[in-house]
């Protein structure tokens, strides 16, 4: 995890002693389809290749990164799956609350983050390709 060799730069303090902690500098960061420019925040997700994920406010991502262990990512995906985040529906729009409680049907799909790196685009673009010729294999 340490990146001190040669001309390296310097970990930040966040990554002092914290496993967790990932380069995300060209992670390929992606929202919701559904995302909203004008919601207050927009969650975004990095996946590495040891199965640990990254989490971010899209609108503010200097606000910092959360980290997950492939198990801690498992029992989240499954608790919101099960409502266990579900947002009270005072403070939903009709819409919205109408969307949460699977009342009507809607397209979402995973997209690249406008805030990726020309870097991070270019490995999406890789992954995407690997995912096809998978697919017509």
């Amino acid at each position: 995890m340490s990146e001190q060799s040669g001309g390296a730069r310097e970990l930040p303090p966040e990554a002092m002693g914290n496993e967790k902690w990932h380069d995300t500098t060209h992670a390929v960061w992606m929202r919701s389809s559904l995302s909203k420019e004008t919601s207050e925040a927009i969650v975004e997700v990095a996946t590495f290749d040891d199965g640990f994920r990254a989490v971010r406010d899209g609108k503010s991502p200097e606000k910092g990164t959360l980290f997950f262990t492939p198990a801690e990512w498992e029992a989240f995906v499954l608790g919101a799956r099960d409502g266990e985040f579900d947002i009270p529906e005072e403070y939903l729009t009709e819409e919205e609350r109408r969307i949460q409680n699977r009342e009507v049907e809607v397209e979402a799909a995973w997209v690249p983050s406008p805030l990726n790196t020309p870097e991070a685009m270019e490995e999406y673009r890789r992954r995407e390709e690997a995912e096809r010729a998978d697919a017509e294999a």
